[in-house]
Order: structure tokens, then C-alpha cells, then sequence
């Protein structure tokens, strides 16, 4: 099975656990986790004990919302002792929702290819319609 942690600084994770069960309905397989101001258990430490209850044979994949900050280096320093894990870092909607969506293990250029679909998501519109228009405006 895939498993799917969402891990962010602050509500982003469970924002986004949100939004996919919406879209989706509720997934068993998709948890979120947080650094928050008031945090009771660590992000790394409620990741490992999500990751220790899941089957051996379950491929994870944990996302993480910025490059270099606290969460994603926490969650780097489980690599080691979770060899099925991929650790994904630049969380959006469109990422997550492609992985909730796989039905089997990814291999590494499926993983690649998901990467690939919700980097094209990130459109700049407001440049894109003044293209469009200029281009209107060059036909004529």
C-alpha cells in the first residue's frame, strides 16, 4: 500500500489532508503532521511512530512544504531507517493529489512523472492572459 505523509510548518498538511478528502473522499492511507507553536509530540517523532505502524512492504512518500527548512531536515533524518521512503519536498495540492490517486508502488520515473505533472501546475495566469491578449492584438 502507499502511504502518504503530509508534513508542513503549521495548518498547510492538515489544509491539505482537507482539501483531498473533499476532493477524494476520506483516504486511510494519507496522514498529516506539523510543527506548530504549541506542539505537544515533534514533527519527526509523530512521523516515525506513523511510519513504525505501517506494514514493512508499504512504499511512503512524505512531502514536505519548504526545501532546507526545520521539517523537511526532520524528516531527512528518517531516510535512513526507513528505506521504502521517498521524501518529496515543494508540497502542493496537485503533488498530493496524484499520489493519493496511484494505485500501486511508484517506481523512481513514475515518481518523476508525478513530480513533473504538479510542477506544471504552478502557472503564472495573470502572465499567461496578457500573453494571450497580445497575441489577439497581433493577429488583428
Amino acid at each position: 500500500m502507499n502511504r502518504i505523509i503530509l508534513a508542513s510548518h503549521g495548518g498547510m498538511s492538515a489544509g491539505v489532508r482537507d482539501t483531498i478528502t473533499m476532493v477524494l473522499g476520506e483516504l486511510p492511507n494519507v496522514y498529516a503532521v506539523a510543527t506548530t507553536r504549541d506542539e505537544t509530540e515533534s514533527v519527526v517523532t509523530a512521523a516515525r511512530r506513523l511510519m513504525d505502524s505501517f506494514d514493512p512492504e508499504d512504499q511512503v512518500f512524505i512531502l514536505t512544504d519548504v526545501l532546507g527548512g526545520s521539517v523537511n531536515n526532520d524528516m531527512i533524518t528518517l531516510l535512513p531507517d526507513y528505506p521504502k521512503t521517498e521524501l518529496i519536498c515543494g508540497m502542493n495540492l496537485s503533488l498530493a493529489l496524484c499520489l493519493c490517486m496511484a494505485q500501486e508502488p511508484l517506481s523512481p520515473e513514475g515518481i518523476q512523472e508525478v513530480i513533473g505533472q504538479a510542477r506544471s501546475q504552478i502557472i503564472d495566469c495573470a502572465r499567461m492572459l496578457r500573453e494571450r491578449e497580445q497575441e489577439q492584438e497581433d493577429d488583428l
